[in-house]
Order: C-alpha cells, then structure tokens, then sequence
C-alpha cells in the first residue's frame, strides 16, 4: 500500500488505529472510494481525505495481507454503522475545537433590496434597515463576545450596499475599539461604484466578495428583475474587475437550476470576454436550495461538475463547491459553527436563512436561548 496522500491530521490524531480482529469479516468501507488511473487502482478515503494506491478486496479477513487497509479504516466490519461512526467522529471533532464565545459575524444592515430575484428566501420580509441605535448596540455586542485577535464581518442582505452608511459606522466603531477585523461581502454588485471600491480597500477591509450573477443577460434580468435595471449585467463586470484590480478575491455565484443550467457555458465566455482583469475573480454553478432539497438534483449536480470538467482553461477558473477538500468538514453549514447572524432588528440567528424558530437572543440580551441555538 502506497500512500499518495496524508489523511487529516486532527483525525489522525483523535482516531486510533484499527486492530485486525481473527474472525471478523471485513468489506469496504462506503467512505472508500475506489478508481484507476493510468492502469493503477487507488482508493480515497472520503472521511479521512487519505489516498493510497491498492487494491481493495470485495471481502477479507486479518492476516491475508490487507492488514493495513484495516488499520487504516478502507476495511471495516460488515455489521458496522458507518452513519453513526461518521456522526460519532464529526461530534468528537466539533467538541474538540470548540470554543466559547462567536467566530464571526454576518450582519444585515437592510432588508431593502433593489432585486426581486425569482428565488428568493426573503420574500415577504419587511425591508426595515438597522435603526442608529440597533447599529452601536451590535458594535457593542461584537466587542463584548468576539473571540480572537481578528474579527469576521460578513455584509450580507437584502442588498448590503443599500446602506453603505451602517457597514461604515460598525467598521469605525472596530477603529474605535482597537480590534483587528476584516469582512467579507455576499451582494449582487450592482451598486458598487469608485467610492464603494475605495471604501471596501481601506474602510471595510474586504478581503472578498460574492457576486450573485445567474446567468448569460437575457437569463440575468429575467432572474434578477431589479426595480429599474440599468444595464447591470455589463456594469457588475465592468466592477468586478476594478475590485479584482484592486486585490479583492471575487467569487461570481451562478444560482441554476434545470432552466438555466445549460446556459452556464454561455455565461462564461460572456465573463471571459466582459471581465477585463481576471487575477482575483473565479466563478461558480451553485444549485439552487430548490433542486437540493428535490428528487431530480442529481442530473443538475452531474451537469454542473462536466462545466468545471469542460472549462478548466477558462482564464476565470470554475470555483466554490467544486474541489477537492483536504480536511475534514466540520461546518457543513452556517448553523454548525460558533458565527452569529445579526438582522436589521438586532436578533440573533444561527444562519442566514433567519427561519422565526431558529432566533437565540439579541444585541441587547444576547444569547437568550442557547437550547435553540444548539
């Protein structure tokens, strides 16, 4: 057994090795994910991100020369719930690094949006913006219970550059306080200008920004439907690639579902052709909440890894879900970590999707209900 690639070194450290059992029949593990190449077999072990060249056998048993595969979990017992020794591991990882106190924060600072995006998850929100008060008093919260030497803020929405003014007065209020921060911003970049772009370098710290694009122009303004459209499909490219000029990471979001994911490939030559500096910008296909949560998301799944397949020398290179991960995942989503989501009003969420029984507290009380955070 040749070994291609180290498995995580957290699970190497928190998982002992196996000992090979006399009478115990062994099968392949389902996190064991057999392929050749150039007429060698290997196997990836999906849980441990371990590749090894060998040969796996349908069945064993210790001391037939598959010893290491069983030590190194390829080889399991046949009766063994790898569901719940997955569940198992993932919890013992997340109590091994948890701390007490918020990683980072998304923070809403308006409802209001200038889209009404077909696929919505806030339609129907009331498109309040923070009040003065609720903007110190989040200031005050993420002082008091940050953890760290550097603070995450994540703009999110509605459209965060509807209120520019709110995200400058947090990030003063950061100044003020002398914490170290960055941010991060999800927006459909429609509203981003020369001063926006000067003020996400020096003010806001941006690091990176998501740009919720969803397809070639006609595809765009049939999905986006803003308010009064002003030929954003070719100004949002137009700021892309000043903000990629500028150092800022862009990740251009395609949101697709069955009727506009063969329109992905067109799209792409349309940002290849429309985005002059590319250094910072990637782009992906993400399948819409929808199609993953339907019985057909497989079909957009596969056509989605053939577009990455297909396009790997595009000068902007396909990103975001599709990769190999090297770690073990322990955030599979927002709600899983120790992040905060902080709307308009001041409440506190566990994730983005700010669903009514999923609110812990607020600004003011802070965590009120940690037994609806957990």
């Amino acid at each position: 057994m040749r070994e291609i690639c180290s498995p995580d070194s957290l699970l190497t450290k928190l998982l002992p090795p196996v000992k090979p059992e006399p009478g115990v029949v062994y099968v392949p593990s389902q996190f064991a994910l057999r392929f050749e190449h150039n007429g060698r077999k290997y196997v990836f072990h999906t849980m441990l991100k371990q590749c090894v060249e060998a040969e796996v056998p349908k069945k064993a048993s210790a001391g037939e020369g598959f010893d290491e595969l069983i030590r190194g979990h390829f080889l399991v017992p046949e009766c063994k719930d790898e569901c719940a020794y997955y569940n198992s591991v993932s919890a013992l990882v997340r109590a091994y690094t948890k701390k007490t106190g918020n990683r980072g924060f998304t923070i809403l600072p308006t409802y209001g949006c200038n889209a009404r995006c077909i696929y919505c998850y806030e339609e129907g929100m009331k498109q309040v913006s923070m009040t003065p008060e609720t903007v110190e008093q989040t200031i005050r919260f993420i002082i008091e219970t940050h953890i760290g030497n550097t603070v995450k803020l994540t703009w999110f929405g509605g459209e965060p550059l509807l209120r520019p003014d709110i995200i400058d007065r947090i990030c003063e209020g950061m100044r003020e306080a002398g914490i170290d921060y960055y941010s991060t911003m999800i927006t459909n970049g429609s509203l981003i200008t020369e001063e926006i772009i000067r003020k996400m370098k020096t003010d806001w710290k941006l690091r990176n920004i998501q740009v919720s694009m969803d397809g070639a122009e006609e595809e765009y303004i049939f999905r986006k439907k803003y308010v009064n459209y002003k030929d954003y499909y070719h100004s949002v490219m137009e700021a892309i690639s000043r903000m990629s000029e500028e150092g800022i990471r862009v990740s251009i979001r395609c949101n697709v579902d069955e009727n506009n994911i063969d329109g992905v490939e067109r799209f792409l030559t349309d940002l290849n052709s429309g985005i002059a500096n590319k250094e910072h910008v990637s782009m992906y296909a993400a399948p819409l909440n929808n199609v993953r949560l339907g019985e057909d998301d497989l079909s957009v799944w596969k056509k989605i890894v053939e577009f990455a397949e297909r396009n790997t020398s595009s000068e902007i290179k396909p990103g975001g879900l599709i990769g190999l991960r090297r770690k073990f995942r322990i955030s599979h989503c927002m709600a899983d970590g120790n992040g905060v989501v902080i709307t308009p009003d001041g409440s506190l969420f566990p994730c983005e999707h700010c669903s009514p029984d999923s609110r812990f507290g607020d600004v003011w009380n802070g965590a009120t209900e940690p037994s609806v955070r957990s």
